[in-house]
């Protein structure tokens, strides 16, 4: 089994390789897919902690897509209780 860095999902706002992206995402297993919602997750949480909504945006579109296809196949996403000071 090889190691390799998973990525953030990011959707620009109409995105023209959004139904290419979805496609192989559905192909994913559901601990593939659980693995890139916790990246895009933290990448999102990093952005949303400097100000930056200019990289928060695109992956707040991805986090919703990623749980969009997750309940498609039953998978339940927990939210998270935000942490003392962080609210």
């Amino acid at each position: 089994m090889t190691f390799h860095q998973v990525k953030p999902l990011v959707f620009p706002e109409r995105d023209p390789d959004r139904p290419a992206k979805e496609a192989a995402l559905r192909l994913m297993d559901g601990h593939e897919l659980m693995r890139l919602y916790e990246v895009t997750r933290s990448a999102a949480s990093e952005a949303r902690k400097q100000g930056d909504m200019e990289t928060l945006y695109p992956l707040a579109r991805g986090l919703k897509t990623i749980q969009r296809l997750a309940g498609e196949r039953g998978l339940v996403i927990q939210a998270r209780r935000p942490r003392k000071g962080n609210a």
